[in-house]
């Protein structure tokens, strides 16, 4: 069979099955119109909305205190130390470099070149929290610290060539 012939079958195919379901369409729509009047439905359809707008708001509250007690803010609690943080291709400077555990830790973070973005990784290696560095402006994160241990400050925002290895040790005392 020749790919001309081959067209012409998909194209009867599609015609055949566009009809088929233009039929099905215009049969469910005549029938729909005859059995149910528009004002019944309408009122159903305005009592029902205002339960499903009260359940929507409820679940929503609901959702927003719950995630308040988890939010990822500080308790307070422990020593507070400001570590001062300055980004520029490709380092960190941090003073200081050590803080006791169970500090909480307000970063101030800037930059003296251009953007970089502050990711601290855990011992374990895991994200505990990010910032942006930007010339002229101070940004500040704090993060409560509970555990002992290197600490990794990596640049998140590509900043050049040697932005790879824009990484420097934090050190959290025990």
């Amino acid at each position: 069979m020749s790919a001309g012939g081959l067209q012409i079958i998909v194209l009867v195919v599609f015609a055949v099955l566009t009809l088929a379901l233009f039929a099905i369409f215009y049969v469910v729509a005549r029938q729909s119109r005859r059995n149910v009047a528009a004002e019944v439905v309408t009122e159903q359809g305005y009592r029902l909305r205002r339960y499903w707008l009260a359940f929507l708001a409820l679940a929503l509250l609901s959702g927003l205190v719950v995630s308040a007690f988890a939010l990822p803010y500080p308790s307070g609690s422990g020593p507070r130390t400001d570590v001062e943080v300055t980004g520029y291709q490709f380092n960190w400077t941090v003073t200081p470099d050590h803080v006791p555990v169970g500090s909480t830790v307000r970063f101030k973070v800037t930059s003296s070149d251009v953007n970089h973005g502050l990711g601290l990784y855990d011992p374990n290696g895991e994200l505990v929290g990010q910032v942006q560095a930007m010339p002229t402006y101070v940004n500040t994160v704090e993060i409560t610290l509970d555990t002992p241990g290197e600490y990794t400050i990596n640049c998140l925002e590509y900043c050049g060539l040697k932005h790879h290895e824009m990484i420097r040790n934090f050190t959290v005392d025990p």
